[in-house]
């Protein structure tokens, strides 16, 4: 059953509580929220019809096969995503996303919005379970924003789970991802042979900036203008601070505000997560902060910076307490969150070392001041 967990409530206090600010976007109005509000009352009227279907062997309902059939045109909806799994995610209306989920996620988001951590993560409206899978109707954080650019940073120093790292499978599927971002990662025979998931997981810590530093950039897309969306190259390779500082402020396109605004954002989430007795009583692996801003310099949304990504978070055992600094070993659930943050943290409270725009081929553009300056003392000589 299609258990609503305040979903539809939650939907009109988008209108109340942030009418100014969701009026002031572009993507998302008054009409998208009606929308919002009748897709998921389709899709509850839909699990009821399938879930009398399913019970007395008949066809699933037609509200089900609607929602289950939408398609939006690509050119025009298209779901922005730039790292993760894409087959999870299916578009539901301009401001609602559908998300094949599990459960711990789904008890992740309900433990979340009772908290004051609730209003750095997306509002996740309605939640369905469909046997083993739970689909969850979460806030599409891109819709407010008119040319969305888009950062995923995976945050911790352990990405894998405990019982990872007494797994001995070994999996090809694994290795063929190794092999995909990086062709000498192994041998023939070791890539006929697969890896562990503790190898593979281990492997994508060292290669990037996970293990030192306790984040890394699962991919960047950036959006402006006219011009077509460009992504930067290769971020999960990214290590060292100097490459990631190039990404970011690529990211941010030498805007001092939007940086600026990152930094403040994120030092009041460490703060609510430092007073926060979930998160002390939840360990957070291959947990993700987005981070958000328009393009377009005429949008109305402010940058933004949320929590996502929970398939993986699990309540603690007794009454054992996390600090998120503390190195992992074996049994002590630690997973290197808060290190990860402070890392982030630093770096985005530090002035952008690049004079203006910089690129991914590493040389970076004056500033258009500069650029300004220059033309006009070449016309006076």
């Amino acid at each position: 059953a299609c258990e609503s967990g305040g979903g539809l409530q939650a939907v009109r206090l988008l209108r109340s509580d942030d009418r100014s600010l969701w009026r002031s976007t572009h993507a998302v109005r008054e009409a998208s929220l009606r929308t919002a509000d009748a897709c998921i009352a389709d899709a509850q009227q839909g699990e009821a019809g399938r879930g009398e279907a399913e019970a007395g062997g008949a066809e699933e309902g037609p509200q089900w096969r609607w929602l289950r059939n939408r398609r939006f045109n690509a050119a025009t909806n298209a779901f922005i995503q730039v790292a993760g799994h894409s087959n999870l995610f299916e578009r539901l209306c301009e401001s609602v996303i559908i998300k094949q989920s599990s459960t711990p996620e789904r008890a992740a988001y309900e433990g979340i919005s009772a908290t004051p951590l609730g209003p750095f993560v997306p509002r996740c409206l309605c939640a369905c379970q469909r046997g083993e899978v739970q689909l969850l109707y979460i806030e599409d954080l891109t819709a407010r924003y008119r040319r969305p650019c888009v950062m995923d940073v995976k945050v911790g120093t352990r990405t894998f789970l405990e019982a990872d790292a007494a797994s001995t499978r070994r999996r090809v599927d694994l290795a063929l991802k190794m092999l995909a971002v990086d062709p000498a990662a192994l041998s023939e025979e070791e890539a006929a042979a697969g890896v562990t998931k503790m190898e593979y997981m281990r492997w994508r810590e060292v290669t990037s900036s996970s293990a030192t530093l306790g984040w890394r950039i699962e991919g960047i897309r950036r959006a402006r203008g006219g011009a077509a969306a460009s992504h930067y190259p290769a971020p999960k390779l990214l290590r060292e601070p100097e490459q990631l500082e190039q990404a970011v402020g690529w990211f941010c396109e030498g805007r001092p505000a939007v940086r600026r605004a990152f930094a403040a954002r994120l030092a009041e989430l460490r703060a609510a997560l430092e007073a926060s007795r979930w998160f002390a009583t939840h360990e957070l692996v291959s947990s993700s902060l987005l981070l958000l801003y328009d393009g377009d310099p005429h949008g109305a949304a402010p940058p933004g910076l949320w929590m996502i990504d929970f398939a993986k978070a699990a309540p603690l055992d007794g009454a054992l307490v996390l600090t998120h600094r503390a190195p992992w070993q074996p049994g002590n659930c630690e997973d290197g969150y808060l290190t990860g943050v402070d890392s982030l943290l630093h770096l985005l409270s530090r002035p952008d070392p690049l004079a203006g725009e910089c690129n991914p081929s590493g040389r970076s553009r004056p500033s258009r001041r500069a650029r300004g300056a220059s033309q006009s003392g070449a016309e006076r000589a």
